[in-house]
Formats: C-alpha cells, structure tokens, sequence
C-alpha cells in the first residue's frame, strides 16, 4: 500500500498545479478584458477627444513657429543669433515629446480595437504619419535637406486630425441629441397612454 503513496502524491500536486494555473489564466483573461474595455472607454471618450485635440493644436503650432522662425531668419540674416538656436532646439523637443504621446495614443487604440483599428483608411494614414513623424522628430538632427519638404507635409496632416476630432466631437453631440430626443419620445408616449386610461371627467 504505501509503494503507491508517492504515485497519488504526484497526482494531488499536478492537480494542483492545473488548478493554480487554470485560476491564474482565468485571472489574467479577466483583467485582460477589463483593461481593454476601460481602455475602449476611456480612448471613445469626449474628455479624450479634447486632450488629443489641444495636444495637436499645439503641435501645429509649434511645426508653424519652428519653420516661422527658420524662414524669416534665414530671410533677414540672423539665423546664427543666439537665440535662434536654443528656440528652435525647444521646439524640436514639444514635437519630440508630443510625438510620444501620439505614439501612446496610437498603441492604446490598437490595444482597445485590435487590428480592426486599421480597417479604417484614415486610421491607418494616421497610424503611419505618427509612427514616420516619431522616427523623423527622433533623428531630426540626421535628417537629410532633400526629405525636409516630406517632414512638413507629414506634420501638417494634423490639420486634418483636428478637423476628425471636430467631426468626432460633433456625431457625439448628435447622439447625445438623439438620445435625448428618443428618451422625450418614450416618456411623451408613456404620458399619452396614462392619460388615455383616465376615465372621462363628466360634465357637471
């Protein structure tokens, strides 16, 4: 009888390595899909929308100021004054940084949506001016005068991401108002019926 105790020992601790594995698997898809639907929440949200919508307008704003500065002192001759060079420099880190935090958009949209993400033209266009422009604000200082023109355009297509997100921000206060409309809508029929029930007041 005991020849076979270390044999049922054996079974009793892969048992409980299947079960330990099995709740921490269970545990893992359960904070996976919490993750992803906070993050799906949080990335369709109006709060994000503006977030992302100042970030690119002050992006646009510095590409304008930094190539602003660069033609009217080369123009007038004091592109090597003292100021020129730190200034610029300044902005190349805003776009540097901002680039980043495109980059963090990016990977969390394609977090919350999956590979669908890129099923929409637009959001693939996106997803390469930000990857492209993240590695050109990376090595700007490498960068070769002949792809200059290839920089600005590719910068300036956040142009037509604020005009998106206005877009979003406008179908989210539509549905808002069809929500709205709907709720009136349900709450006017549901009057109408308590009142057909009434019985009739009779004349006096």
């Amino acid at each position: 009888m005991s020849s076979y105790t270390p044999l049922l020992d054996q079974d009793a601790d892969d048992t409980r390595h299947d079960d330990y594995q099995r709740k921490f698997m269970d545990t893992w898809r359960s904070g996976y899909h919490r993750a992803k639907v906070a993050t799906s929440r949080f990335m369709n949200s109006r709060a994000k929308h503006w977030v992302i919508l100042v970030l690119i307008i002050l992006d646009v704003a510095g590409i304008l100021s930094d190539i602003f500065i660069a033609l009217i002192t080369c123009e007038i001759g004091i592109e090597h004054d003292e100021w020129v060079a730190p200034t610029r420099n300044s902005l190349t880190t805003f776009s540097l940084t901002l680039s980043c935090v495109f980059l963090v958009e990016l990977l969390l949209s394609v977090f919350a949506d999956g590979l669908g993400y890129f099923k929409s033209w637009f959001h693939s266009m996106d997803a390469f001016v930000i990857v492209v422009g993240f590695a050109i604000d990376l090595f700007e200082n490498n960068t070769a005068e002949e792809i200059a023109s290839l920089i600005v355009i590719l910068r300036l297509w956040r142009f037509v991401k604020i005009v998106d997100e206005f877009s979003v921000e406008a179908s989210e206060q539509t549905e808002d108002l069809r929500k709205r409309i709907e709720d009136l809508e349900t709450r006017n029929a549901a009057l109408e019926a308590q009142l057909s029930q009434r019985p009739p007041v009779p004349c006096s």
